[in-house]
């Protein structure tokens, strides 16, 4: 199995002028740029994706509509878990992310689970768990995920993932549409080996275009 951590293109409120900032921003004209060339680079993958999930929030979505465009409309499946950090849980109505991601499915427009803890970070922590764990008992061990999400809630994922803690000190660096794979697969003498295979690469953002 491969987990593909994604985050997304640049937003609003990942420019220095804190006067734009926005509860829920979209992406900027560079962010639209690199989402873009991030789902030509999904385009040209020769492997089969299997799920492309997302956060609620408006960057994530439209970052996740590139490359389902790109992957023959793959449905994008919204899973409130993404959420980022930090971040107060207001769900977007279905109706609107349509608007936005044309593939999006039906989703739960309310959290079932109550209000989330997002300024936890041992609840944020618990929370990636939950969603790496969730998906790779959903998944066949030949599948290829993709979620895409947020830079601070990513390096959770990523540490969920290779289960493993995250030291308060400690930053797996994530920059915009920075793509990392952890894979999962079996050993010979029986259980699974973990590779950490890819870390934030952004190679596609360098194309010559």
């Amino acid at each position: 199995m491969n987990i593909i951590i994604i985050r997304h293109g640049e937003s609003v409120n990942n420019l220095p002028d804190i006067s734009l900032h926005t509860e829920d921003p979209g992406l900027t004209p560079r962010g639209f740029k690199q989402a873009r060339l991030l789902g030509e680079r999904f385009a040209n993958w020769d492997i089969k994706i299997d799920a492309l999930f997302s956060s609620p929030l408006l960057r994530a979505l439209r970052t996740a509509n590139e490359i389902s465009i790109r992957r023959d409309n793959l449905p994008v499946q919204v899973l409130h878990g993404l959420m980022e950090d930090g971040t107060d849980y207001e769900p977007m109505k279905y109706a609107e992310a349509l608007k936005i991601c044309p593939n999006v499915m039906p989703y739960d427009e309310f959290y079932s689970d109550g209000k989330m803890n997002v300024n936890d970070p041992y609840y944020n922590l618990g929370r990636a768990y939950n969603v790496i764990s969730c998906i790779r008992q959903a998944f066949p061990e030949e599948s290829s995920v993709i979620l895409t999400a947020h830079g601070s809630f990513n390096q959770k994922l990523i540490a969920a993932a290779l289960r493993t803690s995250f030291p308060p000190d400690f930053v797996f660096s994530q920059d915009n549409t920075g793509v990392s794979v952890v894979n999962y697969s079996p050993k010979k003498e029986g259980g699974m080996v973990t590779r950490l295979k890819m870390m934030n690469d952004t190679s596609h953002l360098y194309k010559d275009n």
